[in-house]
């Protein structure tokens, strides 16, 4: 019960705010979506949730027309509203494999590293360092290079160089978590190693955690989106993603505008949204706004 009293003022405190409050709505929404997507498609005027369906008798992208296509269409001949709809479902989902996988392999690295300290914590501290300091972008497309270009491929990638500033949260606030009490007493009392880590230390570094992992999936949808639309991952031409989408209708940019706007108004909304939700969860969880 009184778990859930805390939930109930973290959304109070969410509400409170109007930037944090819009920022829930925003991914609520494309949370949404994407749930509709994969569950019933058709609820959202989705024909197929897994691939676009090209019109080669008419290529070339086409006005917005309502209510027939709304977005207009996209090269090939493709309807951009349903390919929008379909592609938040496949960009939240890597983002979210992405941001999470990379916390988790951070959160093990920290937590290990603080809790046993000396050689362990210097030289999994020195790994981070070194990972830490390759630009991620290029790091992820040579790592990409050699496990292949599929989307999940890239998800590997990309989890591959997101980890250690997570490894850098979680050492930090895992250092601070076991000097207190209730860690020396459950010493005392025999618990090991990997029981204290466990059930003491990681419950307790989780908040700076989540609220990078808001702000993270921002970005990482803007990092999927522009690695696919210089055609990193080669999952097929005709996979709704909302960079794959951009880089089709990129030769009709001039002439027909609305093949960007529209993927990228996608991508933008979302990414400002989280950073709204990022912003208001920082705030939220404070110890001082709790009181």
């Amino acid at each position: 019960m009184a778990r859930l009293d805390q939930y109930k003022l973290t959304l109070r405190l969410l509400f409170e705010d109007v930037s944090s409050a819009a920022g829930l709505i925003i991914v609520l929404g494309y949370v949404g979506v994407a749930v509709i997507d994969a569950v019933y498609p058709q609820l959202i005027g989705v024909v197929s949730a897994n691939v676009e369906i090209p019109n080669f008798s008419n290529p070339v992208p086409q006005p917005p027309t309502w209510p027939l296509h709304p977005f207009g269409t996209t090269f090939p001949g493709v309807d951009l509203y349903q390919a929008v709809m379909a592609a938040i479902r496949v960009d939240l989902w890597y983002s979210f494999l992405i941001v999470v996988g990379g916390a988790l392999v951070g959160i093990l690295v920290g937590v290990v590293a603080a809790y046993m300290s000396g050689a362990i914590d210097e030289v999994l501290m020195r790994v981070t360092d070194i990972f830490l300091s390759i630009p991620y972008l290029p790091f992820a497309i040579a790592v990409g290079f050699v496990l292949g270009r599929g989307l999940d491929e890239l998800s590997l990638a990309l989890i591959v160089v997101w980890w250690p500033l997570y490894a850098r949260y979680a050492r930090g606030q895992a250092l601070s978590v076991k000097e207190n009490a209730y860690v020396e007493a459950a010493k005392a009392s025999g618990v090991g190693g990997w029981g204290i880590m466990t059930k003491h230390i990681v419950p307790n570094v989780l908040t700076p955690i989540f609220v990078q992992i808001s702000l993270d999936l921002g970005t990482v949808v803007q990092t999927f989106a522009a690695l696919t639309f210089i055609g990193f991952a080669s999952s097929g031409p005709f996979l709704p993603e909302l960079g794959t989408l951009i880089s089709n209708g990129f030769p009709y940019a001039i002439s027909a505008p609305w093949v960007v706007i529209f993927p990228g108004v996608a991508i933008l909304i979302f990414a400002v949204g989280m950073n709204l939700l990022g912003d208001g969860l920082r705030d939220a969880l404070d110890p001082r706004s709790r009181t």
